[in-house]
């Protein structure tokens, strides 16, 4: 017996070595078994919602922007109940990282948030006036973190100063300080996706009117990023939009006495510049801005330049357009596009949306401020 304890103790290296063997076998063997499961759960994503809302269900949506921007091949667009307070989402992993909005089909839109892929808890309230977002610090993703960065950095403190301004141009002058911040992050961070998601967001919510800055911004993004499908659809809209005129338009409306016409520039020709202004009678910053360009257009009107406001009210608003047309003093060229039909077709869906054009058609600047106006046609017609 002591022979055989003294041969084990002299042998204990020699033991503990086969033990670490099967151990090591067994770990090995355990994780071929469980890979396959590792790998759907590798490439699945989760958000865990704590939220307080009225509803009993809440969606998720890649950030409301166009769809066309959107890889066709994944879902993007998620519903589940609310159960306890608690909401979860599980997808497939997602080809790049997506921000995404939450919705209350009662109260609207949450902030924005960023996945990657793996888990993500957060808590939002619907309750709240801000209805914030706020990711647990453990579970942000890297684009989250670059994300809150660049709020921290002004893009929070810019989107509220917009959100409270009383007049377009003040909302118009506060885009591009807010672009200028967009592209600035841009150029120090190429491989981050916050830019590229947050010029598809704001392109989409502009009516996807061309703009020169998110254009020219374009080439900054690294090779990686140019690659995605979200990239290649946001670079071919602004390229269409680069090109854009409206000499070769002709649009089907409606004149004030309610006749069809087709409307094409070239039925001004003997005008330099036209101002082509979309709204409706119950929008109220439209109705803020039109009446700067009373003084504007009895200035330059007899010298080359023109303004053509085309509505889209619908069928039941027409006699409102008609009234504040008269009531207002708007004595220009007024179109009824009814019901907004041609302008969908154009992406027109914010408004005031506005073109100053040239007598050829070509766009000199779109969404153009009453002050901007009035400098350019000071510096060309007087």
């Amino acid at each position: 017996m002591i022979d055989i304890i003294f041969n084990v103790m002299k042998n204990g290296k020699t033991v503990r070595k086969s033990i670490m063997i099967i151990i090591i076998s067994i770990t090995i063997f355990s994780c071929k078994e469980s890979n396959s499961q590792f790998e759907i759960v590798k490439n699945e994503f989760e958000v865990i919602i704590k939220t307080e809302s009225m509803t009993d269900s809440l969606s998720m949506y890649p950030s409301f922007v166009s769809e066309k921007f959107l890889d066709s091949t994944y879902t993007m667009l998620f519903k589940e109940p609310i159960q306890r307070g608690i909401v979860k989402f599980k997808g497939d992993k997602p080809p790049h990282p997506v921000m995404f909005d939450i919705l209350d089909d009662n109260i609207g839109l949450s902030d924005k948030f960023f996945i990657d892929n793996g888990s993500t808890e957060l808590s939002v309230s619907f309750l709240n006036e801000d209805k914030k977002v706020i990711v647990s610090d453990n579970k942000k993703s890297k684009t989250q973190k670059e994300y809150e960065l660049l709020k921290i950095k002004g893009l929070d403190s810019i989107e509220n100063l917009r959100s409270k301004a009383n007049t377009v141009e003040e909302r118009r002058k506060l885009s591009v300080t807010r672009d200028t911040l967009i592209v600035d992050f841009l150029t120090k961070n190429p491989n981050s996706y916050v830019p590229l998601w947050l010029i598809a967001n704001y392109f989409s919510r502009g009516s996807q009117q061309y703009n020169k800055l998110y254009d020219e911004s374009m080439p900054l993004f690294s090779n990686e990023i140019k690659k995605t499908d979200l990239f290649k659809n946001i670079e071919a809209s602004l390229k269409e939009g680069r090109g854009f005129s409206f000499q070769n338009i002709e649009l089907p409306l409606k004149n004030i006495g309610l006749a069809d016409i087709q409307f094409k520039l070239s039925s001004l020709n003997n005008r330099k510049y036209i101002l082509i202004d979309f709204w409706f009678s119950n929008c109220g910053p439209c109705l803020l801005e039109m009446p700067k360009y009373i003084p504007i257009y009895e200035k330059y009107k007899d010298v080359g330049f023109e303004i053509v406001s085309i509505s889209i009210d619908k069928t039941s608003k027409i006699e409102d357009w008609k009234t504040i047309i008269n009531e207002k003093g708007f004595n220009w060229i007024h179109y009824l596009d009814e019901n907004g039909v041609e302008s969908k077709k154009m992406n027109i869906n914010s408004f005031p949306t506005t073109f100053l054009v040239n007598n050829e058609g070509e766009i000199i600047e779109n969404n153009i401020t009453s002050e901007k106006l009035k400098s350019i046609l000071s510096l060309k017609l007087d």
